[in-house]
């Protein structure tokens, strides 16, 4: 079995792929309204419950765009609001499929804490809807190990309507679990809708708590997984790492997301498939 070595940031032969000349490991401070959000948790009776995500389709904002709730459940829910000039919907859509499957693809979203992804199926085509990325990452200081596995918006109940036109609004939808554990533990949903000048992306994070479950329709999986989130209670410093890790790699990659797009993209044959 052949082991695939990692690391944080580029070595030498990194830098011999054209997109190198993006990569820049100076972050940037996060926004003064997201700093301001991570002060204190806020009542998690003011946080969007996961079942209803699909109010994420409504015009308008939430009345929460920037902060962490600690859930009754033990779980925790984050948003972040991230302004990107010049950057549309579809952008996104392809950089989903595009960093999946290279290490020093991925790490130009966020130099300082992307360490690698790579596609389960090893497949390195820009489908990414109904595959799982497995990346490892630095939230904070811990290295955190991920199954992403993505999702269809409608999925999670968005309509075809609400998803058809990809110039104006994307859903990127995904189960978070362990790559090497039969243990899902959240969800995400990153929205990115067109501005007058750009777009913005809305990020929700669901973890722990009741979307804690083993993967599997038995009997037996069905009893631990009632039994696991009761257990298991998120620390609210994973909540502040998560919310600001979220605005610096967003913040970070959309300032060069668009040249990136339009070399890369153009130029190349692959589009992103959606299934």
């Amino acid at each position: 079995m052949t082991t695939h070595a990692t690391y944080m940031g580029y070595r030498t032969d990194d830098f011999e792929h054209p997109f190198a000349k993006f990569f820049n490991d100076m972050i940037a401070s996060i926004p003064a309204n997201v700093a301001a959000a991570l002060e204190h948790a806020l009542p998690s009776s003011e946080a969007l419950d996961f079942e209803e995500v699909t109010k994420m389709a409504n015009k308008g904002y939430d009345s929460v765009e920037n902060g962490y709730f600690m859930l009754p459940d033990g779980g925790l829910h984050v948003a972040v609001l991230t302004p990107m000039l010049h950057v549309t919907p579809p952008m996104w859509d392809w950089w989903f499929g595009w960093h999946g499957c290279q290490d020093n693809r991925y790490k130009l979203w966020h130099p300082a804490a992307h360490k690698s992804a790579r596609w389960e199926d090893g497949r390195e085509d820009e489908a990414y809807i109904g595959r799982t990325s497995i990346i490892e990452e630095y939230i904070g200081t811990s290295l955190e190990k991920a199954a992403i596995q993505f999702v269809h918006p409608t999925a999670l109940g968005f309509s075809e309507e609400q998803i058809a036109d990809k110039e104006e609004v994307v859903y990127i939808c995904a189960r978070l679990g362990y790559p090497h554990l039969p243990v899902d533990f959240g969800w995400l949903v990153h929205q990115v809708r067109k501005t007058a000048v750009g777009a913005e992306m809305r990020s929700r994070f669901w973890m722990g708590g009741k979307h804690i479950q083993l993967r599997g329709e038995n009997k037996l999986v069905q009893l631990v997984s009632a039994v696991l989130p009761k257990i298991a209670h998120l620390p609210e410093r994973q909540a502040k790492d998560l919310l600001q890790h979220c605005s610096e790699e967003m913040n970070h990659l959309a300032k060069i997301l668009p040249d990136l797009y339009h070399e890369f993209h153009e130029s190349n044959p692959l589009k992103t498939i959606l299934t």
